[in-house]
């Protein structure tokens, strides 16, 4: 159930002191505003209010286990470097060339671009034939053979042939280098964004609270709005949209880019899979985005249900009982393969569709921790909160009312968003 948006005002305001009676009171007769009443205050009633709100925040964590990176304003642009190789994917027909004797036979191989190669480079065919780049003119190379040996065929249709390079070559007594390359860098952006939420208490209102509540009530209110920012912040960690928007009031703010879109903008491995093919795509997308050193771990964000569908995979069917056991142990916290490992986090704001679309529910996301940094403007705090002054307050102002209010900044610097992926269940 939503919190209760309003339009705070000291005048005509449902949830101000007018409304606040206690049950049975002379005001609700004597007044010719119709006010209302509450049990919130002035009646024995349990003391602590309760909480119905999903308590499996966890996954909120994520956000709050690395520092703040400190940056100068609220636009920030940061590099990665590339791997520095790229597989040559053929984009036309090229026939297969027999070998000659011990001669050195030459094919021309087109494909899709050749600025990620030079010549005096050693390619290699999928069947494991070697050949020399020799010439390259726009996108179509030409191939020299080794010695007595020939060059397969190679085609676009799919699945196109894709050429590995082996190596950058040289010989005793040239007098050139042919292969000359520099770092190719990637240039990424992204803002700071602004949060806010606030409560407003009129003055005799509050007080009342204060004099006469018998329940936790106002604490219960700062603590919403504390909570509420935190899932503000990690909503859009994880799936802000980068851009502009427009408030009521004609002022403009700056959306930062969370993690889902920046990957999906970057080109991350993704698959949609029925629950069959859960495991085999898990591993299958895992092994080809492992950037990481081996053995290192990444987070599986998922809701607890298809968090146990991963854990049934790899487990239900090998768990044995003895007779006497009462209690099916099926949970599993972390998945060790050959290389690399997974650590499973519940994260039930996905199920949530306050917070995330529909679509989320069976939404597993794969992230690689140590390549994602939340990120604050320097010299103003990531999170805080404060009171406005009321006439309560020596010196104080001519309103009525205190404003209690929660702030915080939030940006999201990922590099190399290739080393996570996402899984759809379909």
């Amino acid at each position: 159930m939503a919190a209760i948006g309003y339009t705070p005002s000291t005048y005509d305001d449902s949830l101000g002191n007018v409304n606040l009676n206690p049950l049975s009171a002379n005001y609700l007769t004597d007044s010719g505003q119709t006010p209302d009443s509450t049990e919130l205050i002035n009646r024995a009633i349990k003391y602590m209010i309760f909480d119905a709100a999903p308590a499996q925040f966890n996954a909120m964590k994520l956000l709050y286990e690395k520092p703040f990176e400190d940056v100068g304003s609220d636009e920030f642009e940061y590099f990665e470097n590339t791997f520095g190789r790229t597989a040559l994917t053929v984009n036309a027909v090229s026939a297969a060339v027999a070998a000659s004797g011990s001669t050195n036979v030459t094919q021309s191989v087109t494909v899709t671009d050749a600025t990620d190669c030079t010549i005096d480079q050693s390619i290699i065919y999928p069947n494991g034939t070697k050949g020399t780049i020799t010439a390259i003119s726009g996108n179509v190379l030409t191939v020299r053979s080794y010695s007595g040996l020939g060059l397969p065929a190679v085609t676009n249709v799919a699945p196109a042939t894709v050429l590995a390079i082996q190596s950058a070559n040289s010989a005793d007594g040239i007098d050139y280098f042919g292969n000359y390359e520099r770092v190719d860098l990637v240039k990424r952006y992204n803002y700071v964004q602004l949060f806010a939420r606030a409560e407003r208490w009129a003055e005799i209102e509050l007080q009342k609270y204060i004099n006469q509540g018998n329940t936790n009530f106002l604490d219960v209110q700062k603590q919403h709005k504390l909570k509420q920012l935190r899932i503000d912040l990690f909503c859009s960690y994880i799936n802000g949209t980068r851009g502009e928007f427009i408030l009521s009031g004609g002022k403009i703010g700056k959306a930062t880019g969370g993690v889902y879109p920046t990957m999906v903008a970057a080109g991350s491995a993704s698959a949609s899979t029925p629950l069959s093919g859960l495991g085999s795509t898990l591993e299958s997308l895992g092994y080809s985005t492992n950037y990481k050193s081996e053995g290192d771990s990444r987070m599986v964000l998922a809701t607890a249900q298809n968090l146990n569908e991963i854990s049934k995979i790899y487990k239900q069917s090998l768990v044995r009982y003895a007779p006497n056991d009462t209690i099916a142990n099926l949970n599993l916290n972390k998945i060790e393969m050959p290389g690399m490992n997974f650590v499973l986090v519940p994260c039930e704001l996905f199920r949530e569709t306050s917070c995330f679309p529909a679509a989320w529910q069976s939404r597993i996301l794969v992230l690689d921790q140590e390549t994602i940094s939340p990120v604050k403007i320097k010299g103003i705090e990531a999170m805080r909160m404060g009171e406005t002054l009321s006439r309560k307050n020596n010196p104080g102002t001519r309103e009525a009312f205190t404003d209690f209010w929660v702030w915080a900044q939030l940006g999201v610097r990922m590099h190399n968003p290739l080393s996570s992926f996402s899984i759809d269940l379909t």
